[in-house]
């Protein structure tokens, strides 16, 4: 065994110690859930501001393997995330090796996947100990790298009881080598992302309106604010001296803020016109504005380049959309700083080159007349529809990874 190995199985075996003697016991016998098929122990991480999509992951669980039953420890689950007439308990989660081991006796698991940034040490130890298979899954671990010598060297010898590691990204798959996993335990996923239905568009419209809008360049501002729309309609302006049949849809609109945009459009001399009023944009006209968000389905189809508004100029507009809504639909997205409500969706398209960040309107004019290249939009609009459509495939991987290990060790 390699010094730092060693050292590392002390520092585990002395904290466990410590947490039996500070423990009180079990008071009360744990409950397995109704039911006589194989039970899965899943630890929400108690620390986690954005727990992953735990339902979704039941679901493809269930479908893989029906029968299955539920044992959670640590956060509570979401009620509304667990699939109806799911056999399941919550418990707190056992914090000495005596009550892991009463609760892994009493419920019989046959596997445990930890889900997020905690490693319970007591559970996993009494598992490994048991000769049942550990998952993880959905943990930076980058915060575990940053602790002292002491504390890392029990990290240390945590990680060398887990099974298998399934690692949301390169940074997290780096730490837990740092942190001593044998790099064949480690499997590079990428994260559980939200997967969201496409929204809805009439198909006869949109063929309609593509025949109609054929050869023209489309550029779509969704739920601008009303200075984000000012800016969307100067960057448009500009572009027109390039491309001067260009067309930018301004969709998703508060109706308070048309007067104010139509007469913008108007001082820069665009000829605009209302989706409201039934009118199909003409050859002549530069700015279609399409106010209804019940549309926006139809807009992210037609239009290659798309604008998130609520991301770059504060005022009056409506909530910023979801990222993966122009994402799953096939355009390249342009977005601001402001990434509020939708951080992580952000974080995820930033990080995997697919969106534009901009930080102030010149910037929006530039990168709105780059995306004019077919090329540019075509790789922007490949990697988001990868990043918000990956999420299945992440699920589907964690649950094999789940039930095969719990098949092996069966």
């Amino acid at each position: 065994m390699h010094p730092f190995q060693a050292t590392a199985s002390l520092a585990l075996w002395l904290h466990l110690r410590r947490r039996a003697a500070l423990g009180s016991g079990q008071a009360e016998p744990f409950e397995p859930p109704p039911g006589a098929g194989p039970l899965v122990m899943v630890h929400l991480s108690e620390r986690g501001e954005d727990p992953p999509p735990l339902g979704a992951l039941l679901r493809v669980m269930l479908a893989r393997r029906p029968g299955l039953r539920f044992a959670f420890t640590g956060a509570p689950p979401p009620a509304e995330a667990l699939p109806a007439g799911l056999p399941a308990v919550a418990l707190p989660r056992p914090t000495d090796p005596g009550a892991a081991r009463q609760l892994i006796q009493a419920l019989a698991p046959r596997v445990l996947l930890i889900l997020g940034d905690q490693l319970p040490a007591s559970l996993i130890a009494g598992m490994a100990d048991a000769g049942l298979p550990v998952i993880l899954s959905e943990a930076r671990l980058v915060a575990y790298t940053r602790r002292g010598s002491w504390r890392g060297a029990i990290n240390r010898g945590l990680m060398g009881r887990i099974t298998r590691i399934l690692a949301p990204d390169l940074t997290a798959g780096a730490a837990a080598r740092q942190l001593g996993a044998p790099p064949d335990r480690i499997e590079l996923t990428g994260p559980v992302t939200e997967t969201r239905a496409p929204l809805a568009a009439n198909e006869a419209e949109r063929r309609a309106l593509a025949h109609i809008l054929a050869g023209r360049h489309i550029w779509l501002a969704a739920s601008p604010t009303l200075p984000e729309a000012g800016a969307a309609l100067a960057a448009h302006q500009a572009m027109l001296h390039h491309n001067h049949r260009a067309l930018l849809i301004l969709a998703g609109l508060p109706p308070e803020t048309i007067p104010g945009i139509q007469a913008e459009a108007e001082a820069l001399g665009l000829a605009s016109v209302l989706r409201s009023e039934d009118e199909d944009p003409s050859p002549d006209d530069q700015v279609l504005i399409a106010e209804d968000t019940h549309e926006l389905g139809l807009w992210y189809r037609l239009a290659p380049v798309c604008f998130m508004g609520g991301t770059l100029l504060p005022g009056p507009g409506l909530a910023p959309r979801h990222p993966f809504e122009p994402a799953a639909l096939g355009s390249a997205i342009i977005h601001g700083p402001v990434t509020d409500p939708h951080g992580p969706e952000w974080m995820q398209l930033d990080g995997a080159s697919a969106a534009r960040l901009v930080t102030d309107a010149q910037a929006l004019l530039r990168a709105a007349a780059d995306l004019t290249a077919p090329d540019q939009a075509a790789m922007l609009a490949g990697n988001a529809w990868s990043v918000s459509t990956g999420g299945a495939a992440v699920l589907r991987r964690i649950a094999d990874t789940v039930i095969e290990a719990m098949e092996t060790a069966a």
